[in-house]
């Protein structure tokens, strides 16, 4: 279970920190995507801090199990946040916007699965 959860978690720290860094930046198509649907610089900043967080959090819940499960369990929070908000704009119906928003359904997979892990070290 320790090598699940040591993969798991990894994989989801990773993938978090990864998809903070152009909301932080406010750079690229993630930033341009949000800021076409309304939200503010400040709103996609405090997304991205929050995924960072988030990240780190799973990171340093790999020795410290409360922290972990915390962590997948904010941010599992926040992905199904992410995906009501694909849901209300209609990008898994559209084959031009779904390949930007399924990236939240597999991350909340990810956090579901190393929240699990978590639970189970502890």
């Amino acid at each position: 279970m320790e090598v699940f959860l040591i993969v798991c978690g990894v994989l989801l720290a990773v993938s978090a920190v990864a998809v903070s860094i152009p909301k932080l930046r406010l750079k690229g198509t993630a930033w341009t995507g949000l800021q076409s649907r309304g939200l503010s610089r400040q709103q996609v900043r405090l997304i991205g801090v929050a995924e960072l967080a988030g990240g780190v959090g799973v990171l340093a819940g790999l020795y410290w199990t409360p922290l972990g499960v915390i962590s997948t369990v904010a941010l599992l929070i926040l992905l199904l946040c992410a995906i009501a908000f694909h849901v209300r704009h209609g990008d898994y119906g559209n084959p031009d916007t779904r390949a930007v928003a399924m990236p939240a359904v597999y991350l909340a997979m990810l956090a579901v699965l190393a929240s699990i892990g978590f639970v189970f070290a502890g």
